[in-house]
C-alpha cells in the first residue's frame, strides 16, 4: 500500500510538473507569465466588480503574490502603456491601477489566442475522456482544499 501511494504521489507531481514546464511563452514572446498573470487579474478584478477601484496591494493580495513582484510587473506594463496607476490624493499609502484602452484591447487578443491554442489542443482529445479528466480535477482540487483548510485550522490550533 505505501509503495502504491508513494507511486502514485510521484507520478501526480510529475504529471503536475509537465504543465509547469509547457512553454506556454511561445503564444506570448512580448510578455512574461508574470505580465500576463497580472492583465489577467485585472481583467478579471474590472469584469467581478461593479464599482470600486482595484489597490496594488489589492492586486498582490487577489494573486497570491508578493506586492514587490507585482509592482516589477505593473511597472512593465505600465511602460508599455497597458496599465495605468493613480495615487489616490487623501490616502497616499493607495496607489489604484486600471487596464488602459490599450491593455484591454491586448488582455482580449491574449484571451483570443489563449481560447485557440485551448480549442486547438482539446479538440485532439476524445470527449468523453476530457469530460472524466474534468471531473476528476474538480474532485481532485476540492479534496486538495478541503486538506488545506484542515491543515490551515490544525496549524493555528498547535500554534496557541
Amino acid at each position: 500500500m505505501v509503495i502504491i501511494v508513494k507511486e502514485s504521489y510521484e507520478n501526480f507531481f510529475r504529471a503536475m510538473d509537465q504543465f509547469h514546464r509547457l512553454n506556454l511563452g511561445v503564444l506570448f514572446p512580448e510578455m512574461t507569465k508574470a505580465d500576463c498573470m497580472t492583465l489577467m487579474a485585472i481583467d478579471h478584478f474590472n469584469q467581478k466588480e461593479e464599482s470600486g477601484v482595484l489597490t496594488v496591494s489589492g492586486l498582490a493580495e487577489k494573486m497570491h503574490a508578493k506586492p514587490p513582484a507585482v509592482s516589477r510587473s505593473l511597472k512593465s506594463l505600465e511602460d508599455r502603456g497597458f496599465i495605468a496607476r493613480t495615487v489616490n490624493k487623501s490616502d497616499r499609502r493607495n496607489t489604484y491601477v486600471e487596464l488602459t484602452g490599450k491593455g484591454r484591447g491586448e488582455w482580449k487578443r491574449m484571451e483570443r489566442e489563449m481560447a485557440d491554442f485551448a480549442r486547438a489542443v482539446i479538440s485532439r482529445m476524445d470527449e468523453e475522456d476530457m469530460c472524466r479528466l474534468i471531473a476528476y480535477l474538480d474532485e481532485l482540487y476540492r479534496v486538495a482544499n478541503e486538506e488545506l483548510e484542515f491543515r490551515k485550522i490544525k496549524n493555528r490550533k498547535e500554534q496557541k
